[in-house]
């Protein structure tokens, strides 16, 4: 029973970890002018889409979208849409890209940097925010991707491991 569940048990306290953690690293509270945010949740979502296809990429995309929605943004649907349509094109559940950590680790990067990419873009179109263009790259968008570049780099073989545990358990409930 855990098992079919374990995934939406790690991506809720991934969800709740994300928020305490960026307080830590918000820049107000250190007085840096750098922004790390932290996309572990998404990271893991698009990890979970590539084992275990398109399908449960979409789901979770959607699920905790709606999630980070109400709970962290001011604009309803700019996360849900955009978690749920990259997790979507990203999910390519292809043997390379499970076998292959360097491509998994730089296809989670770019989805991370397209999500980023994406929220800015709309929170600009709707005037929510004011930050320009070279200030977002340099304070958030690239202290962010090297951020989370290094916790998939370090995460990815334990990830690898615990999804083919859940495969081979789920195989034997069946």
């Amino acid at each position: 029973m855990i098992i079919r569940y374990s995934m939406f048990i790690a991506l809720f306290i991934l969800f709740i970890l994300e928020g305490t953690v960026y307080q830590v690293f918000a820049p107000d509270f250190h007085g840096s002018a750098y922004q790390l945010i932290p996309r572990w949740m998404f990271m893991l979502i698009l990890v979970a889409g590539i084992h275990r296809g398109r399908g449960n990429g979409l789901l979770y995309g959607i699920t905790f979208g709606v999630l980070y929605d109400i709970i962290y943004s001011q604009v309803l649907g700019v996360y849900t849409f955009g978690m749920g349509l990259i997790a979507y094109v990203f999910s390519n559940s292809i043997p390379f890209f499970k076998d292959n950590l360097a491509v998994l680790i730089l296809t989670v990067v770019v989805g991370v940097g397209l999500l980023e990419y994406y929220i800015y873009g709309m929170m600009t179109l709707l005037g929510k925010t004011s930050l320009a263009h070279e200030t977002f790259l340099s304070t958030r968008f690239i202290p962010t991707l090297i951020m989370n570049f290094l916790v998939i780099t370090v995460f990815a073989f334990p990830l690898r491991l615990w999804f083919q545990y859940l495969e081979r358990r789920m195989d034997e409930m069946n």
